[in-house]
Formats: C-alpha cells, structure tokens, sequence
C-alpha cells in the first residue's frame, strides 16, 4: 500500500490478470463473468491506494471477484429468487467421465462453503497460501490453517479414502493392506 498507481500499471495488471479472472468468475458459476470482472477492475481502480504489493495483487482481485459474487448472490436473495437460483446453478466445472472425478466433485460438494473455496483457491487457481491469505482477507497463518483443515475434511470423506485404497491396492500390485493405504491419508506411519 503507498502511493495509488498510475494508468500505464493499472492497465499491465489488468492486462495480466482478466483471463485468469473472468475464468474464475466462469468457474464460480457467474451469469456474467465479463461483467463481474469489469466490476471487478471498478473496484480495484477506485482503490488503487489500497492494493496490495505487487506479487498479491492478484490475489486481491480474486477476493474481490469472491465478493462481487456475494453481492450478485444477495441481490437475488432480495428478489426471491436465489434459494431456487442457488441450487440449480452448477458450482462445479463440467465434469469428465472419469469415475474419480466424479467422487472428487462429489466430496467437494459435501465440504462445507469455505472449505471449497479454499480448495479452489489453491488448487485450481494456483494461489499461494500468502496469496490465499489476501484473497480471504486473513492473516497468512489462518490462511494456512484453513487449507490444512479443507485437505483433511477431503481426505476424512469415505469415497475419498475408498478412492485412495483402491489406487494404492492397484498400484502395489495387490498387495497393500487397507491400513497402510489409509495411513496415506492420514499421514500416518505404516
């Protein structure tokens, strides 16, 4: 935070940014996603003192796309239309066939809210936890709290563990016994 930038930085970081961003958005299940982004890009100018050091501005922009999302979710709400809206829009990328896919979505949908954005964060959006921990707006040690405890619910789900047996019993041949393939779950030793 300092000194607000200037038009030629704030056009390279949107130059650098806006596919990364309106795919998020699109990821998200956003009806609009240029047009979050450009609201997005709105907000950002409008608190261009306010940003982050260069490496997090990205990730200031992915929580401020989270919030304009929110805001759009609220909207709805106020017009009565969101409880239907909300559980009719996909949350998930379109999924393949791949029958390990479809147990991931499946475990990603019983974890809670913040657990699943947690993981998208990190997982498909590539941040950092430094840079999770500006898109969530917490300290980078709560940040890192959160994704430890996400990774854990997601590996404390019974297909999950399941799916992970039976990688680890076709991958040793046959011959790893069921502790052991939890225990790589668990992180515990065998």
């Amino acid at each position: 935070m300092g000194r607000p930038l200037t038009e030629p930085e704030f056009e390279q970081l949107y130059r650098s940014t806006v596919r990364d961003l309106v795919g998020y958005l699109r990821r998200r299940g956003s009806a609009d996603p240029e047009n979050d982004a450009a609201e997005v890009y709105a907000v950002a100018w409008r608190r261009r003192a306010d940003l982050p050091a260069t490496l997090l501005r990205r990730a200031w922009l992915f929580g401020a796309a989270a919030k304009v999302l929110q805001a759009g979710q609220r909207h709805r709400a106020q017009e009565g239309r969101a409880a239907a809206e909300l559980a009719q829009q996909p949350q998930e990328p379109a999924l393949a066939d791949d029958p390990a896919t479809a147990v991931m979505a499946a475990a990603m949908a019983r974890l809670s809210p913040g657990e699943r954005e947690v993981l998208r964060l990190v997982e498909w959006e590539r941040l950092t936890p430094a840079e999770l921990a500006t898109a969530l707006g917490v300290r980078p040690g709560t940040a890192r709290v959160r994704l430890h405890r996400a990774r854990q619910a997601l590996a404390r789900d019974p297909e999950v563990r399941a799916l992970i047996d039976r990688r680890q019993v076709a991958a040793a041949g046959g011959s790893v016994s069921t502790r052991s393939a939890r225990s790589v779950v668990d992180g515990t030793p065998r």
